[in-house]
């Protein structure tokens, strides 16, 4: 497979929330929540949009407390983890205001803990004093539910400019990407196949043309259409019912 990034539809609305919150009233509502379904490619879009843009980017873990947040933004930024908190924190929002640098951080949803309304948000406030103070903007990347969760915490949620939320790919997006990595050329209606199986989530996709380029180099195709490989899974996912069906045969 080839590299390369693809601009979907879905990179073109993070291109214009960036516009929009650029135009901003209020200094401090810096921050944008993008949410959407797993496996549709947030991940790689957001990184990768934020390498070909010179910003910073960090995913979030689950065993992450303010400190390591500090310590993963200041490392990435080139600065010293050295200090107390405090310390760290000021190093960094020394740095964006001079650079207004952009920051995202992908599954953003480990920045809070607990559920409902018994959530804490102690890296988020970490998060909010950087934009407050600094006026740069935070793109928070999360599952489809996340605003939801932000919006718990009302003084965190008004400095929030947009939610925006990624959407599965379309037949066209799947064309795109095919173009842009498959290393051998597919018809048509092997495109609307990949789409039909993957259900717009680009991870599947991706499998989906890597499957495909295998099965190419087994029989030396230059190029697939939709008949050499009908009636074959394409993106094969996990399933509870396939582990059972597994378990249940002896493997």
């Amino acid at each position: 497979m080839k590299k390369g990034f693809v601009k979907t539809e879905n990179f073109k609305r993070l291109s214009e929330a960036q516009k929009n919150v650029e135009r901003r009233g209020a200094r401090e509502a810096g921050l944008v929540l993008i949410k959407g379904h797993y496996g549709i490619g947030k991940s790689e879009l957001t990184e990768r949009w934020a390498a070909d843009s010179g910003w910073v980017f960090v995913r979030a873990k689950e065993t992450w407390t303010v400190r390591r947040l500090l310590e993963e933004l200041a490392g990435k930024m080139g600065l010293s983890q050295v200090g107390n908190a405090a310390e760290v924190q000021a190093r960094i929002t020394g740095r964006l205001a001079i650079d207004m640098v952009p920051i995202i951080i992908d599954e953003a949803d480990f920045l809070l803990k607990g559920k409902g309304s018994r959530t804490t948000a102690s890296m988020l406030e970490a998060v909010r004093d950087i934009t407050d103070l600094t006026g740069s903007m935070c793109f928070l990347v999360g599952m489809e539910n996340f605003p939801a969760k932000v919006a718990v915490h009302g003084h965190i949620a008004s400095r929030v400019a947009m939610v925006v939320e990624l959407m599965p790919l379309s037949v066209q997006d799947v064309k795109a990407t095919v173009v842009a990595k498959a290393e051998v050329d597919l018809d048509d209606d092997l495109v609307a196949e990949i789409h039909r199986q993957a259900t717009g989530r680009m991870r599947l996709v991706l499998n989906a043309i890597a499957n495909i380029e295998r099965w190419a180099k087994a029989n030396s195709w230059t190029s697939v259409t939709a008949d050499q490989i009908k009636g074959k899974a394409l993106c094969t996912e996990f399933t509870g019912a396939a582990r059972l069906g597994r378990q249940a045969g002896g493997l």
